[in-house]
């Protein structure tokens, strides 16, 4: 009797778990595609899943700062942003692994500074996030197209290729697994970012002003100041990943970043983290990222049209935002 309440309580626990439930989702979304589509699980599929997921994973990192930071705090110009980074290191990389480090450098400081536009004009210009996020983003598509008349230059160098779409071996027994050099990248940022969120004074008081935005003033924290700084860095990650997507399709393109912005959003929301701010960890949108991917995937997998994918893909996700969006009611 004991051990059936301890099960039913372990249930009821798990049920509550937000990120524990998106990494159900992910695992069920796969078996189903094993069972419709030999194949779709193996380890191989699933790897491909996850480096094309690390891509959006990369703007839910960018989004997770804005968005536990508070103040309905969003980033609408991820995709833009992300485009910048994909324009930027082929304009400056050329090619040529020499000029790799001068690149990535780059990168992260243009992504850096245009980001910090978007914090500065909500955080001192008292513009909503909705609002300076999208016209900041559609300024920045405006000024690539000028600027590169349509026709972007240069192209990924062989270690940007390598880092974006290549994979190493790796031998365990008589098993050879392919193991994609950017989902070692993603499992070493997600470790520091959950280290810099638990345990620093950073992650500390980035959910401060999230929680509570007159609180952290009152102990003398700097929140407009800080919250400019969480946009700076929604824009360096966004260009980042940028950068490797030029590494995984070789050539670029000025609309590799029209259909990241909104997914962005959704995957935290799955994730389990709150648009209120405070509340929430980006394993959780390392999760969403992935069942969206994992989503997209299966219905290329099933053949569907693309107004079949659209319309699908848009109905399952407006289902599971409603499932995790909904607050328990206060009495």
């Amino acid at each position: 009797m004991a051990k059936m309440e301890k099960t039913k309580a372990f249930f009821k626990k798990l049920l509550k778990d937000k990120v524990a439930i998106s990494y159900i989702i992910a695992v069920v979304l796969f078996i189903i595609g094993q069972i419709v589509i030999p194949g779709f699980s193996s380890f191989h599929h699933i790897m491909t899943v996850i480096q094309t997921s690390f891509f959006l994973g990369m703007l839910c990192l960018g989004q997770t700062i804005v968005v536990i930071s508070g103040k309905e705090g969003i980033d609408l110009s991820v995709g833009p942003m992300l485009t910048v980074g994909v324009i930027a290191s082929s304009a400056i990389i050329m090619g040529k692994d020499s000029n790799f480090f001068i690149t990535l450098v780059a990168v992260l400081v243009l992504g850096f500074i245009l980001g910090l536009v978007n914090g500065a004009g909500v955080s001192y210009l008292g513009i909503a996030p909705l609002i300076m996020t999208l016209a900041w983003g559609i300024v920045l598509e405006g000024a690539l197209l000028f600027i590169t008349n349509g026709f972007p230059p240069g192209k990924a160098s062989p270690l940007l290729e390598l880092l974006g779409g290549g994979s190493f071996s790796l031998n365990i027994g008589n098993f050879e697994m392919n193991v994609p050099w950017v989902v070692v990248i993603w499992i070493f940022i997600i470790i520091i970012v959950l280290l810099v969120f638990k345990k620093t004074i950073i992650g500390q008081i980035l959910y401060g002003i999230g929680t509570n935005d007159r609180a952290a003033n009152l102990l003398g924290i700097n929140t407009k100041k800080i919250r400019m700084f969480a946009y700076g860095f929604s824009g360096m990650f966004s260009a980042f990943s940028g950068m490797l997507l030029l590494g995984y399709v070789t050539n670029p393109n000025l609309n590799l970043g029209q259909n990241y912005g909104l997914p962005s959003v959704a995957a935290i929301v799955i994730g389990g983290i709150s648009l209120a701010g405070g509340v929430g960890s980006y394993i959780g949108a390392v999760a969403g990222s992935i069942i969206l991917t994992t989503l997209t995937s299966l219905l290329v997998t099933f053949r569907f049209g693309e107004s079949g994918r659209q319309i699908v893909y848009g109905v399952v996700l407006l289902l599971l935002l409603i499932m995790y969006a909904r607050q328990p009611k206060k009495v």
